[in-house]
């Protein structure tokens, strides 16, 4: 039922949906009526430990953020630890009023105690009745979140008590991965061919770690040039894994010269090491023919999305969404099935990639405990959103994919105001706008 404005405090509705739909409206009446200059209400997120602007008063179109109430900042720490309103003076801290006094009171849950957000009010000056109005506030928002806590709390503790799939999700359109790796525990060879983005490297680690995993295991994306120092880097690396694994990259790109060697130093025997080989393509008419034929000895080849059935990506959907919630911290969130449907008919020419960074960027960006079509990204980004592995050196793609990511949270926290994702962020208004446009927000 809507509620007209006006009439939101004297609101009969309770719980999560008179945090989310009445308090809003209700701070706003509040405000004009206690002459409040400006104001806003500051609560913990249902599903993880953000927090997030639940309610905002009297700010113009740029809105403001309280630098010195950011998490880890003194007034922060001060708010935690006050069980009274307390005072911020314009003369000392940096408020959106001049000469005015912003009273701020934390809240509590009537469960735990534990610290769930804040209600801050500028004045011209510090009235009594303010402070009344706040604390009674605070109560209010505190009896009204604890009555879902004991559900959301419970479902948060069984979602943490999942643990996160070891195994990858692309084994699961690879019914014969299991004689692939006995084959290669008595070979000590497997190459993995698959389009780009399929997850040839995280299967890599995973056979690793079936088959080896308290040794070594090395990504080799280069080798050298020269025949002489490749014989003797291929010696190093034998050295340096001892009986794990080594993985070639970029073995496409090979010259016969450098097949040649490889091939004759895993012909000699001198090796303990497993060795996997990741290739785009099957076919490659550049390779030696007893190279071709090494590469073929055993191998595995994972399909692109195109040829998978849609309840095989059905799974992986759900999967992959059920661990990057888990990976952002936010366990409680929810894939609409409008939302799964859109992405079943939505192509992914750079498969795992395309469909982690439509994911990721929507479990960032959504407010709510359910993710809709709405939040999911149009088109393909050409930028990986999930932060590489270690031993990904690529130090330009991890950097943007962690920038995109801090900045996807202010949208969300802030509700896009740029102004104030900007003071947050630490950056000015025009570099974060040049980000936004760099990182294709």
């Amino acid at each position: 039922m809507p509620v007209d404005r006006g009439e939101a405090v004297y609101s009969k509705v309770k719980g999560r949906e008179w945090i989310e739909k009445i308090l809003p409206l209700a701070w706003e009446e509040l405000c004009t009526k206690y002459r409040i200059l400006a104001g806003v209400v500051v609560l913990k997120s249902w599903n993880d430990e953000s927090f997030y602007e639940n309610a905002s008063f009297g700010f113009d179109d740029d809105g403001f953020f309280y630098s010195f109430l950011a998490r880890g900042e003194e007034g922060w720490e001060r708010i935690k630890s006050a069980s009274a309103p307390i005072q911020f003076s314009s003369d000392e801290y940096p408020i959106f009023s001049s000469n005015s006094v912003a009273t701020v009171m934390g809240i509590r849950s009537s469960i735990d105690e534990s610290f769930i957000g804040f209600v801050l009010a500028e004045a011209d000056l510090n009235r009594v009745e303010i402070e009344s109005l706040l604390y009674l506030l605070s109560e209010k928002i505190s009896n009204e979140m604890s009555q879902n806590e004991n559900s959301v709390e419970a479902k948060q503790t069984e979602m943490r008590n999942i643990p996160h799939s070891q195994t990858p999700l692309v084994v699961s359109i690879l019914p014969a991965i299991s004689q692939k790796i006995l084959k290669m525990r008595e070979e000590k060879i497997l190459t993995i061919f698959g389009p780009r983005g399929s997850g040839k490297k995280t299967l890599a680690k995973w056979i690793h770690q079936e088959t080896r995993p308290n040794a070594t295991c090395l990504f080799l994306a280069n080798v050298p040039d020269h025949l002489g120092k490749l014989e003797k880097a291929l010696s190093v690396w034998t050295e340096e894994t001892k009986d794990g694994t080594l993985v070639f990259l970029d073995h496409k790109k090979w010259s016969l010269g450098q097949q040649k060697i490889v091939m004759d130093w895993m012909a000699s025997g001198l090796s303990q090491s497993q060795v996997l080989f990741l290739n785009d393509e099957v076919d490659q008419a550049d390779f030696l023919p007893g190279f071709a034929k090494l590469l073929r000895r055993n191998y595995v080849q994972i399909p692109p999305f195109s040829y998978i059935e849609k309840q095989d990506l059905k799974t992986i959907i759900v999967s992959l969404f059920k661990d990057l919630s888990l990976s952002q911290n936010r366990s409680g969130l929810e894939l609409d099935p409008s939302a799964i449907e859109v992405l079943l008919d939505r192509g992914f020419p750079s498969n795992f990639t395309d469909l982690k960074n439509a994911l990721l960027s929507a479990i960032l960006k959504g407010k709510g405990t359910l993710v809709t079509s709405n939040e999911l990204e149009s088109g393909h980004s050409n930028l990986n959103l999930d932060v590489p592995d270690a031993e990904d050196l690529d130090l330009r793609r991890g950097i943007q994919a962690l920038e995109r990511q801090k900045i996807l949270n202010a949208m969300r926290i802030f509700s896009g105001n740029q102004l104030r994702m900007a003071k947050a962020l630490g950056i000015s208004r025009g570099a974060l706008q040049n980000k936004m446009k760099q990182l294709g927000l």
